[in-house]
């Protein structure tokens, strides 16, 4: 049995993060934008090392990153406030380009992600991108998001290559994801709300499955199985359910930039392939076989009946 103990401040601080991100979001004052990221900040730096075990250094890190983002966006906003709007916009569109993590600001995200814990780096990828995502479509033209949407593609995809650590990879890997989530939220927050809903699903299952590894043989089967369901929605392979979600924002987009992220796409499959092949093909024969086919069974078919839930619910 594995027994899991949640101390009180780390509910807290989950609910704070929660809170500040549902703020920012459904605020339709800057102020209030950037008071719900200021909330997030703070529970969510708990969160990357709530008792002292995990190095300080990439919680220093983020909040240094992450308050020079507010600062940013802060001094922008009391720019427009005065009537100046070139200056409030350059200004705030840095600072939220910042605290998202995309380019040309983007470098910090795989130093920190590389010495986080498994949890931080998931969220990090995943929950912490939301507001910064939204705000940004939301003050950035639609020709300087579709540049940042082509790079981060790009940059996604290369750096990704021959990169050995786990948390690098998917660092990298979520630049390519970012692309397409920005590329759906131009079009439709329906696509992008579905598209995040699948990434975040992948990467918990994914890291979920990285953080189990070689416990107990029972644990090492439910974690190859998490890890290969995360992965393989990850790369978009069809039937799962990442593939249906990059056909969605595909059918959904009127842009020719959508070429940028399925290129991007198609070379993160050779970092993707590799690791899959590493963790699964060479792992070791587990004695409990028809167990571990009965489970893929159960994954494979969790995604085919998540992807027909989803397909009816767009007709």
């Amino acid at each position: 049995m594995v027994s899991f103990v949640v101390s009180p401040m780390k509910l807290v601080s989950l609910g704070v993060m929660l809170i500040g991100t549902i703020l920012s979001v459904s605020s339709e004052e800057m102020v209030g934008v950037w008071l719900g990221l200021e909330l997030n900040l703070y529970g969510f730096l708990v969160i990357m090392n709530p008792d002292g075990h995990y190095s300080p250094e990439p919680c220093v890190k983020y909040f240094v990153v992450q308050s020079t983002g507010s600062i940013l966006m802060l001094v922008g906003f009391v720019a427009l406030m005065e009537q100046h709007v070139v200056s409030g916009l350059v200004m705030s569109s840095a600072g939220t380009v910042l605290k998202s993590g995309v380019f040309p600001l983007h470098s910090w995200v795989p130093s920190i992600i590389k010495n986080s814990s498994w949890l931080a780096s998931g969220l990090m990828l995943t929950w912490q991108k939301v507001a910064p995502l939204v705000f940004l479509s939301m003050i950035m033209p639609s020709k300087g998001l579709w540049v940042v949407i082509v790079l981060m593609a790009g940059i996604g995809a290369a750096g990704g290559l021959n990169q050995n650590s786990v948390r690098v990879m998917s660092a990298y890997s979520s630049f390519v994801h970012t692309s397409w989530m920005l590329l759906g939220l131009t079009w439709s927050s329906v696509v992008f709300v579905g598209y995040f809903a699948v990434y975040s699903l992948s990467v918990g299952l994914f890291f979920y499955g990285c953080s189990m590894m070689n416990k107990t043989s029972m644990g090492g089967q439910i974690s190859s199985a998490a890890s290969g369901m995360g992965l393989l929605m990850l790369m978009g392979m069809p039937p799962f359910l990442g593939f249906l979600a990059k056909v969605l924002v595909f059918l959904m987009s009127g842009s020719v930039v959508i070429v940028a992220c399925i290129m991007g796409s198609v070379i993160s499959l050779k970092f993707y392939i590799d690791f899959f092949y590493s963790m699964v093909m060479k792992s070791s024969v587990d004695k409990n076989k028809a167990e571990f086919k009965i489970m893929w069974s159960m994954v494979i078919g969790a995604n085919l009946a998540g992807g027909a839930l989803i397909l009816v619910s767009f007709i």
